[in-house]
């Protein structure tokens, strides 16, 4: 398994304080990540062939626009596809959603990925509202941009799929939008915020089983980890599980990657799941998502996953020629 697209969590700081919020991202935060670092790891990307997608997320990516434009400029010139992932508080008008995003897509942008749900409309009242959605959406599939919002649901939610294709028909726009909904994870600030009837299991039972998504995206984070899953514990004090290294030892990219390739909790992760992991340790342990079996990982059972480090042959042994992908 080797990543497919590069996330950057530029900041964790955002104009936003919603309670579902997993990666606790809030007014009060000031971290952003160093420009050098941003360059440094677009240019070292492009000598892994398996990354396509350069994600800018947070956080609110676009409070730090400089350094936002840079980062999509240097990886639209070196050929990667580019996204932006935001709550869309500066499309207040039509006129300022279109400048906005012009200037971006001049840079290279790609992608617009807003986020838009009942948790987020209150703060973006104090912008617009739900016509910065509207805003911000007309004016990217204006500019030949792929559109997807996306809606974290719980009980009673209205705004959800259904919801958006109302407003956006009823504001003519008639360019394709893709939508994404998703369910409250249990974890950053929803898990102080929110009560325990908005965590929904997943109905498709994907909290078992392999979790596809480890190793699938490279997150840099802004304090400058590299971490082998972009998932919901990133900010988390489970974070050290999913570390690989930080761009602080000077080890290029490739190398980060390589160093992936050896580490037996992601092949674990990404073959067989948490839930082979808990079995392994001997526990018994409920969870929703597996964003939230890693968080107890990497805090409750911490010491327990250490253990099993000094099996990692015998665990690399159990999977040799029944899984395709391996390390030599």
């Amino acid at each position: 398994m080797i990543p497919q697209s590069l996330a950057f969590l530029l900041t964790y700081k955002c104009n936003f304080l919603c309670d579902h919020c997993s990666v606790s991202a809030g007014p009060e935060c000031r971290e952003a990540l160093a420009a050098d670092h941003l360059r440094r790891v677009i240019e070292e990307a492009y000598a892994l062939p398996s990354i396509r997608v350069v994600v800018f997320t947070g956080g609110e990516p676009t409070l730090y626009p400089d350094l936002l434009q840079a980062g999509i400029n240097l990886a639209h010139e070196k050929g990667f596809v580019t996204r932006l992932v935001t709550n869309a508080w500066w499309a207040k008008t039509p006129e300022k959603a279109y400048h906005f995003l012009q200037n971006l897509r001049a840079a290279g942008l790609d992608e617009l990925n807003v986020s838009f749900d009942d948790f987020h409309l209150p703060y973006l009242e104090a912008f617009g509202g739900e016509q910065n959605v509207v805003n911000a959406v007309r004016a990217a599939t204006a500019l030949g941009m792929t559109v997807l919002v996306g809606a974290v649901l719980h009980p009673g939610a209205r705004i959800r799929t259904s919801y958006l294709r109302q407003i956006f028909q009823s504001a003519g726009i008639q360019q394709e939008v893709k939508f994404l909904e998703d369910f409250v994870f249990p974890l950053g600030r929803a898990r102080q915020k929110l009560p325990a009837h908005f965590y929904i299991s997943d109905p498709e039972k994907r909290e078992q089983g392999a979790c596809r998504e480890a190793g699938q995206t490279l997150a840099v984070l802004p304090d400058g980890k590299v971490l082998f899953c972009c998932g919901h514990i990133v900010n988390s004090r489970a974070q050290a599980i999913l570390t690989i290294d930080s761009l602080a030892s000077g080890a290029p990219l490739p190398e980060i990657v390589a160093r992936m390739q050896r580490n037996v909790l992601y092949w674990w992760l990404h073959l067989e799941g948490p839930e082979a992991v808990y079995d392994e340790l001997g526990v018994e342990k409920r969870f929703q998502r597996k964003c939230e079996a890693c968080f107890y990982l990497g805090t409750a059972y911490r010491r327990k996953l250490q253990a099993l480090a000094v099996r990692k042959e015998e665990v690399f042994a159990r999977w040799e020629g029944k899984k395709v992908g391996l390390p030599a």
